[in-house]
């Protein structure tokens, strides 16, 4: 009885413990750690599989794309590298995880947005410098 109560105990306190160490990741950036699992990928799979909230016009909004084009809102998806625009999601597929260090994602209006139309969503990518490759 006394083992049961030992093995019972110990599983309550290794189970929190565990979870604890799980991080969590933003919805709003892949960092350079979670980008390195990826090595050579394409980004147009990485954000795919790491968050495929960055690929939806409407993400987090009660209105679809038809419900959006119907009001005059049609949003649409541009891809920056720093502060240079390079155009739509269509470009991810010409960077590999290996060579970003960072990808943010903002929705339309955000203050700290490189595009400052407020009628985009954008995918920002921070590009590694040869430094950074060392």
């Amino acid at each position: 009885m006394r083992r049961l109560l030992l093995v019972a105990a110990l599983l309550l306190v290794a189970a929190p413990l565990q979870a604890q160490k799980s991080k969590k990741r933003d919805p709003y950036k892949i960092a350079a750690e979670e980008l390195a699992e990826y090595g050579d990928a394409p980004l147009s799979e990485v954000i795919d599989k790491a968050r495929p909230n960055f690929l939806m016009f409407n993400a987090g909004q009660s209105a679809g794309a038809q419900e959006q084009a119907m009001a005059g809102r049609a949003y649409e998806l541009l891809v920056y590298t720093g502060s240079q625009r390079q155009g739509d999601s269509t470009m991810l597929r010409y960077y590999k995880a290996s060579d970003v260090k960072e990808i943010r994602y903002f929705k339309p209006g955000n203050a700290l947005s490189p595009h400052t139309g407020a009628n985009a969503y954008v995918i920002q990518l921070t590009v590694k410098t040869a430094r950074d490759r060392k």
